[in-house]
């Protein structure tokens, strides 16, 4: 059954409650975020950049330093008010995705760990492709759903299926998990055109049970993820607009 947009914001608001990827100490998302930027700036566009979603504007304050003219759509006010702080420079509208406007385009829309948490994500990626100037792109990152430690999860007897929504993913208001079949489905039923994707990172462990490992040992797992790309604990996806 389909939520309002009163209904959504107050789920957004809720999630933002619990989740801060901010501390290392607390969150391995921190990591994953310093991931995600190395491949949004090899395949970025141009300099005016729009950010879905912001959180506590981890992946902001990262991309800010690199992006001339920065932009976040952000459903959660609270989150809005806590990125703006952090990064007083980039221009923040607090919208659901789905019902925002731009006044102009951008060369390069920032959807990471987005889609998933939409009830209709083909309609968004269309929605954001109306977004770009001619020659942007649109930077996906999703959950693998087909991730190595979800395979793990099903030998131990933990899960049945690896694809089925956990009680973590359920937490962070995830309505599905993608392979990297159905993402590139997804993307091309949008009208997108898809120029690379690639994994990022490789996940064996919960990531609590990550928190301590070290930046080199993370920059390992990265590599060691594009041996088997369908199996990585993330999916990136860059697209352009036919």
């Amino acid at each position: 059954m389909s939520t309002t947009s009163d209904e959504r914001r107050e789920r957004l608001d809720e999630i933002a409650a619990t989740y801060d990827p901010s501390d290392p100490n607390e969150q391995f998302d921190y990591w994953l975020k310093r991931l995600q930027l190395e491949r949004i700036l090899a395949w970025r566009a141009g300099s005016r950049m729009l950010e879905l979603g912001c959180a506590t504007g981890e992946l902001t304050s990262l991309l800010a330093p690199h992006v001339g003219d920065l932009h976040v759509v952000e459903g959660s006010e609270s989150n809005v008010a806590v990125a703006r702080k952090r990064v007083p420079d980039a221009t923040f509208v607090h919208s659901l995705w789905e019902e925002f406007r731009p006044d102009d385009r951008f060369s390069d829309v920032v959807a990471c760990n987005a889609v998933e948490h939409v009830e209709h994500p083909v309609p968004l990626l269309a929605h954001v492709a109306t977004w770009l100037e001619r020659g942007g792109r649109v930077h996906i990152v999703v959950p693998n759903g087909l991730s190595l430690h979800r395979l793990v999860g099903v030998e131990l007897g933990l899960q049945t299926d690896p694809l089925a929504l956990t009680s973590g993913d359920t937490a962070q208001g995830h309505v599905r998990n993608y392979t990297i079949d159905t993402l590139l489905a997804d993307v091309a039923a949008a009208g997108l055109r898809v120029l690379h994707w690639e994994p990022v990172f490789v996940k064996l462990l919960p990531n609590r049970e990550m928190l301590s490992w070290s930046w080199d040992l993370i920059r390992a797992m990265d590599r060691v993820a594009r041996r088997v790309p369908e199996h990585g604990a993330e999916l990136y996806v860059v697209a352009e607009a036919p």
